[in-house]
């Protein structure tokens, strides 16, 4: 049994929550939309090679502040303030969906103390994201799967709302694009969210809506002098793979590895690959 460890570290003027569990190199993980989705959705059998160090974005989870002002870049800062405090050196940088875009952010501005970087179900380029993805579903999307949706979208537009707490309204949002997310339709996504993540909808609102009009470092890559490990999901349609096979190259040390049967979430849809080239690439590191 892994016990996790929490506890709350000063950055400015918040207190940054961080949950640590595992054993052997880190890993820092930040997150926006709480950490048990994470810890339900990441192999456990990971925790037998690296410890995982999950950091809450400001205003989100267990910690203070406001996400309002933040971007990718401020929050890539936040992580590396906790990287000082607690004492780590070089570290792997590992973001999942929007996280990958800090995760970039990191290895771009911290390059003294930035290991790797390991994008998850990310893109580059958030600016264009949500229209490449679309325009692929529409083409390849079988007709079930768009009746899916519409079937979800519908019942979400049913509920009464009126009286809804903010942050499960932007879960039930998500959870209602299940069909653009997930490769299996079966798969009940609900369940692993343990609860709903305080902070979800301003850290939606201030932070991934404006950096998804915006967002991009596509120009800065070759900038980015850590290896970046690259993982995405073939049916991946909110962080479609075009934008990392058309960008890939322009970092110096960069590997994409594309997951054939997964959407969004290939570090779950398949575990047991995931864990070995996540593994293969954090050992060739040393």
């Amino acid at each position: 049994m892994i016990e996790a460890t929490s506890k709350r570290i000063r950055v400015d003027d918040v207190e940054l929550h961080v949950l640590t569990e595992g054993s052997g190199p880190s890993i820092l993980v930040p997150t926006g939309g709480g950490i048990e989705f994470y810890r339900r959705t990441f192999s456990r059998r990971l925790l037998d090679a690296h410890t995982f160090v999950y950091v809450e974005m400001r205003g989100t989870g267990a910690s203070t502040g406001s996400p309002e002002g933040a971007t990718y870049a401020t929050l890539a800062d936040d992580l590396d303030a906790v990287r000082e405090k607690l004492g780590l050196d070089r570290i792997v940088v590992m973001g999942h969906s929007n996280h990958g875009g800090i995760a970039l952010e990191f290895g771009l501005r911290h390059p003294k103390h930035a290991a790797a970087v390991v994008s998850v179900a990310s893109v580059p380029d958030f600016s264009r994201a949500m229209s490449v993805g679309i325009a692929r579903w529409e083409v390849e999307a079988s007709a079930s799967r768009k009746e899916l949706l519409a079937r979800h979208q519908a019942e979400l537009g049913a509920l009464d709302t009126s009286a809804m707490d903010p942050d499960e309204l932007t879960l039930r949002r998500y959870l209602a694009l299940h069909p653009l997310v997930w490769n299996d339709p079966t798969l009940d996504a609900g369940a692993l969210w343990g609860g709903v993540p305080r902070g979800f909808a301003i850290y939606m609102q201030s932070v991934i809506r404006p950096e998804a009009e915006r967002w991009s470092l596509v120009e800065s890559l070759g900038e980015i002098t850590c290896p970046v490990l690259a993982l995405c999901g073939r049916y991946d349609y909110v962080c479609p793979v075009e934008l990392w096979a058309e960008a890939i190259d322009a970092l110096p040390r960069g590997v994409l590895d594309i997951f054939e049967h997964s959407g969004h979430n290939p570090h779950y849809e398949e575990s047991a690959r995931f864990d070995a080239v996540l593994l293969a690439f954090l050992r060739a590191l040393s």
